[in-house]
């Protein structure tokens, strides 16, 4: 055990104390890269499966590992600031430069390029010491050591491009300063209890940059740099993209080590049928981004196995609030007893997902739910009674109606996601059934993204995920609630919660009064239901036994430190164990009740 390996316990505007923790234990990053990638989910999948041109060997030590997937997404864009989908998962394994790991599923720390850090002047002043032995890589040859300079250039390019500063760091932060070339300082307005966690999993580009483009405004617009220019740090580095493969070759120089195995490859499929079949024909040796119908297909098959975990989503309904009839109070609680909750974890999720309360926070952070306040439920009587307390009547023809006896008309959108389009269809026949007019379509991606996301009056509801970009149940609430949320899609803005939220930032973490706070803050939500809470949501990695012998639950396949630690040959004992490798020994990780914080299904990075 390291001091790399470090677990860092955060309470508000100061780090506490400073934990050590087994390597065994380490959980999955949290990869800074764009709020566009954050937003577009989709999985879009078409008829015909791309060709797949490896074959596979399975992961051995300095061998290869094949990954299929079915992601959509364009793999031509190699700027990690801006990147998103399948590039985004690229750019996490070959950049991996945050300054620390920051873990969204358990609010903890492990220092990464910079080795340690402190909090001082009150919680205004942070600074990182970096870490001695990373090199930004050309190829495979070392072309420069990673310095304070590489810092200080990227917050630079942050301040003078607000849309690149996805995280929000700036008016937040009033000073960057790089004293050395292995130490930077953070000068902040105020003690800020996210902006840690929002400074630490920030991307960082090499300074070398600046020979693109002088004006620093403008780097944000580079999508095409050739490979090798890219400047990559991360254990692995990119060697081959095309429209059918992407293919990494390990970093020998990676600060963390090598990786255990030489190579590493994404074949792309745009069918989900066609990857399973690939996967149990032997070509590829493990399946990102399934989709849940799947789950239980991939179990039935001989050899293959899938593993089902938490993830720090709630699936959400999500509405305007300031436009009818989503503006009215009693319409939204009518319609969260419209919906029938089982039918859609049964039909739309195929049993992969579970309750969730109605107090806003995700399942994950169920340990901090407001008691007293109950889950969504199916009930008709009640649903027409709260319509009806909204002003709402039915006309003559049995048809809701506003009160000068216009058709209450809902409109649905979502893009095009099976499960998601199965969960909006079901919920579009139950408000048929309660005599609405309701109709939904899907869109493309990006119409999906700029009419919900970028409108500020959008008139449709949606069917998402949301999830905290740090497990931290304070953020999580805030991101989706406070007015100035960066989850706030739906417009919410109550004076009383605004003010709980300013108060929780003056209290201790996890102190009663803290909790008590929260537990106001989510029984406001409950009361008014500004978004509607549907289920938390599961994922799944689909494997071939042969070769993988599992996946540690709190990491994602495209993450650096999978390329270090995820993957074993060992094979397995039990249903409910995974083995994986961690300095070339293999340990195992009972994975009943333990909380996943993957975030695969749907490449969820909004706000990082």
């Amino acid at each position: 055990m390291t001091k790399e390996n470090a677990k860092v316990h955060i309470l508000f505007g100061t780090i506490k104390y400073l934990e050590f923790v087994d390597d065994q234990m380490l959980p999955k990053k949290l990869i800074g890269i764009a709020l566009v990638a954050l937003m577009c989910f989709g999985v879009l999948q078409a008829l015909h499966p791309v060709s797949a041109a490896t074959t596979s060997t399975g992961p051995t030590n300095g061998g290869t590992f094949i990954l299929g997937t079915t992601e959509d997404e364009l793999v031509t864009n190699q700027n990690p600031l801006t990147a998103s989908g399948l590039s985004g998962d690229i750019l996490g394994i070959t950049y991996a430069d945050t300054l620390a790991y920051v873990f969204e599923n358990n609010g903890t720390s492990m220092p990464w390029i910079a080795s340690s850090w402190n909090l001082t002047n009150g919680g205004t002043t942070l600074t990182f010491n970096l870490v001695h032995n990373a090199y930004w890589m050309n190829g495979t040859q070392k072309a420069m050591q990673f310095t304070s300079q590489d810092v200080l250039f990227t917050f630079n390019v942050l301040k003078a491009n607000k849309t690149l500063d996805v995280n929000g760091v700036f008016p937040a932060i009033t000073n960057v300063s790089a004293p050395n070339s292995y130490t930077v300082v953070f000068k902040l307005n105020a003690p800020n209890p996210t902006m840690f966690d929002y400074i630490a999993s920030q991307v960082i580009i090499p300074h070398t940059w600046a020979a693109y483009e002088p004006n620093l405004s403008d780097i944000g617009s580079y999508t095409n740099m050739n490979i090798g220019h890219q400047l990559s740090l991360g254990p692995m580095v990119l060697q081959n993209i095309s429209t059918s493969s992407v293919t990494m070759v390990a970093n020998q120089f990676f600060f963390k080590g090598a990786p255990h195995f030489s190579k590493e490859v994404l074949d792309l499929y745009e069918s989900s049928s066609s990857m399973v079949e690939a996967l149990e024909a032997g070509t590829i040796d493990a399946t990102y981004v399934d989709p849940n119908n799947l789950y239980g297909q991939i179990n039935n098959y001989t050899g293959l196995k899938a593993v089902a975990f938490k993830t720090a989503f709630n699936l959400a309904l999500w509405f305007n609030d300031k436009v009818a009839p989503y503006n009215n109070t009693d319409f939204r609680i009518g319609l969260s007893y419209a919906i029938n909750y089982t039918a859609i974890l049964t039909k739309a999720e195929d049993n992969l997902g579970g309750q969730v309360n109605l107090g806003g926070l995700p399942w994950t952070l169920s340990s901090y739910y407001n008691k007293s306040v109950g889950a969504p439920t199916f009930n008709y009587t009640m649903a027409n009674h709260y319509f009806k307390l909204a002003g709402l009547h039915q006309g003559s023809n049995g048809q809701w109606e506003y009160a000068n006896g216009t058709v209450v008309t809902l409109n649905f959108v979502d893009l095009n996601e099976a499960d998601w389009d199965t969960a909006m269809t079901l919920m579009q026949s139950e408000l048929k059934a309660d005599n609405f007019t309701v109709s939904f379509k899907v869109v493309p991606t990006q119409v999906w993204v700029t009419d919900i996301f970028s409108t500020p009056n959008y008139t449709q509801a949606s069917f998402f995920n949301f999830g905290p970009l740090l497990a931290n149940p304070w953020f999580a609430l805030w991101a989706e609630y406070s007015y100035n949320g960066y989850w706030n899609f739906e417009g919410y803005n109550n004076q009383t919660v605004n003010h709980l939220f300013n108060v929780s930032m003056n209290e201790t973490f996890n102190s009663p009064a803290f909790n008590k706070t929260l537990d106001q803050i989510q029984g406001i939500i409950a009361s008014q239901r500004p978004t509607l809470p549907v289920m938390g949501a599961e994922v799944y990695y689909g494997y071939a036994t042969n070769k993988v012998a599992g996946f540690y639950p709190d990491q994602q396949l495209i993450s650096p430190l999978d390329s270090l630690y995820a993957y074993s040959l060992n094979p397995p004992t039990s249903n409910n164990t995974i083995y994986y490798i961690i300095g070339g020994v293999a340990a195992a990780v009972v994975i009943i009740g333990v909380v996943g914080g993957l975030v695969v299904s749907r490449r969820k990075r909004a706000k990082e």
